[in-house]
């Protein structure tokens, strides 16, 4: 066997045992939240109803998780048909900036108005056509699923490529890989149907590409990176992350940027014509400008000024309508929990703490110790090392500053930055006591993948007593998505139970689906339980309204770690 080919079958077999440690989360979780939002939006898209149901996200991961459903005998429910139609909805809405208000209200005319925001509607639609109509609402997801696992390895594979281009050591590149391959949070997210696997795919490649124009400028990789960027933003919005990311790195690269100003000027025309060209594609014949729209209208959604000055030229509008209701949800805010406390405006500190503690202690350690040996070395450091750092500290203080605090799955950029930052160093070295600490952690890390295995979405670091006690400091996306309604099913048939009081948050169409006999109840409505069998996820169970439920009773059991399982008397 040639000597070239051992680091590609160690690579392969290493993205082999990422794809294996994924099955079991793939087959056993059930639908999180926005899971089935994110595949009906994708579904209906290619069913020709373009970018109508979730325009705060760009379509490309949408369209990509949709592409084995097109191809099975799904149906649409009566109720569906008519949500998508746009002849059924609710009577309250979102405005693009500003809390929900009556339909009649924003839009006296009707949802017809390509200004509705239906995310209402999205959301219901989703629930129906996965798991309402009739259709096989596990196959749509596991197919839809396997996707995103594919997106998954495809950033293992960046980051060999990465680090092998950077440093020329097949095993600091493999470390690397490693890094990704047992990192919790790559095989939490990696498996489902969202877009933050696809952002920090199409992110971390033009992070990449970048780095290699800003190595040799030249209009060729102008226009590859320039593709790159494109194919980012119509994965994820955070991928406006790489404007100051681009101008951060070409700023520290300035003195060795061997180029003429006329020629920079025309290799980021290039850069900038690619990537719009790229979006033009994701928006395929979408392309006349958005409508008018009185000022008085536009006053009451809440369309900001900008949008509104620049409207006829905003084109495709649809992409730049995502921007713009992504940039209001940044400002307003959302509901999230750290630590025993509710916010809807976040804390600047929630990213560096939810980094901890959604991290392996070992991956923690390796970071930490990873970017103060880059820092001591920086100018040993070829470009191509030092980019993943320079990206990686300037999307972590852009995360900090936004009051949308609710999930460190908004971080998984990061993550594969790291890994990539950590193997550059790891082959610049010069001792051996470093290198084998450098390869302990990660040892060290995947032993701590593994035996979270399959709960991956709960995982929490070793250094607060790990998933047992997550709901303790993080909920949400972070902990309890509602991925535990299959395994609540197992449990209630392994003991018997037939029917439970719920507060569950998640999807209730799965627990339909799973036929699970429950009667909802809120918090208020549970002081009058005599007798049965209570059941509240923990994202619920934290809040407020249940202090009471904490402090008279202590659960009988948990499954999943997340649904807290309640005996009444």
């Amino acid at each position: 066997m040639k000597r070239a080919l051992v680091p590609v079958i160690a690579v392969v077999l290493l993205l082999g045992i990422m794809a294996a440690l994924m099955l079991g989360p793939m087959r056993d979780d059930s639908a999180t939240v926005d899971e089935t939002s994110f595949l009906s939006a994708g579904y209906s898209y290619m069913q020709g109803y373009k970018f109508y149901f979730d325009p705060e996200n760009p379509p490309l991961s949408q369209l990509l998780v949709a592409i084995p459903s097109s191809f099975m005998n799904v149906t649409l429910s009566e109720q569906a048909k008519a949500l998508l139609d746009r002849r059924a909805g609710y009577s309250w809405t979102v405005p693009w900036f500003g809390e929900p208000q009556p339909v009649q209200t924003l839009f006296p005319q009707g949802r017809d108005s390509w200004y509705f925001w239906p995310k209402p509607e999205a959301q219901i639609f989703g629930q129906m056509l996965v798991y309402g109509g009739g259709n096989d609402g596990d196959a749509m997801m596991w197919w839809g699923r396997c996707l995103q696992v594919l997106v998954t390895l495809g950033i293992g594979v960046l980051i060999f490529f990465w680090v092998r281009r950077a440093v020329a050591n097949y095993l600091a590149a493999l470390l690397a890989v490693a890094l990704w391959v047992f990192n919790p949070n790559a095989l939490a997210y990696g498996h489902l149907i969202t877009t933050d696997i696809d952002g920090a795919l199409g992110t971390t490649a033009a992070i990449m590409l970048f780095a290699i124009y800003l190595e040799r400028p030249g209009l060729g990789q102008a226009a590859l990176c320039g593709a790159a960027l494109g194919m980012a933003l119509t994965m994820k919005f955070n991928a406006l992350a790489l404007g100051p990311m681009f101008v951060v790195m070409a700023l520290v690269s300035w003195r060795t940027l061997k180029i003429a100003g006329a020629k920079l000027w025309k290799q980021g025309l290039v850069l900038a014509g690619a990537a719009w060209l790229v979006i033009l594609l994701a928006y395929a014949f979408a392309w006349a400008p958005a409508p008018p729209i009185s000022s008085q209208q536009a006053g009451l959604l809440g369309v900001p000024g900008w949008f509104q000055a620049l409207r006829p030229v905003l084109i495709p509008c649809d992409f730049f309508k995502g921007i713009a209701l992504a940039i209001s949800h940044s400002r307003i805010g959302h509901e999230a929990y750290l630590m025993g406390q509710w916010s809807h405006s976040g804390w600047r500190t929630y990213f560096p703490i939810a980094f901890f503690l959604k991290s392996p202690l070992a991956f923690f350690l390796v970071t930490i110790a990873g970017a103060t040996l880059a820092v001591a070395r920086w100018k040993s450091l070829p470009s191509l090392a030092t980019a993943p750092w320079i990206a990686a500290a300037v999307y972590f203080g852009l995360a900090i500053t936004s009051n949308v605090n609710i999930g460190v799955r908004h971080l998984l950029t990061v993550f594969s930055l790291v890994c990539v930052g950590v193997g550059c160093v790891y082959a610049k070295l010069d001792k051996t006591w470093a290198k084998r600490a450098l390869l302990g952690l990660a040892a060290w890390q995947a032993v701590a993948a593994i035996c979270a295995y399959p709960l991956y979405l709960q995982f929490m670091s070793e250094a607060v007593g790990g998933a047992r006690n997550g709901y303790k400091y993080l909920l949400d996306s972070n902990y309890d998505w509602g991925q535990d309604a299959k395994r609540l099913k197992e449990f209630l048939d392994e003991l018997g139970i037939k029917h439970i009081y719920l507060d569950y948050f998640g999807t209730q169409f799965s627990i339909e689906y799973l036929k699970i006999p429950n009667t909802r109840v809120n918090a208020e409505q549970a002081r009058q339980i005599t007798r049965g069998t209570l059941v509240v996820s923990a994202s619920q169970l934290m809040r407020p309204e249940w202090s009471w439920l904490r402090e008279q009773k202590q659960p009988v059991d948990c499954v999943g770690y997340t649904l807290f399982v309640y005996q009444f008397p």
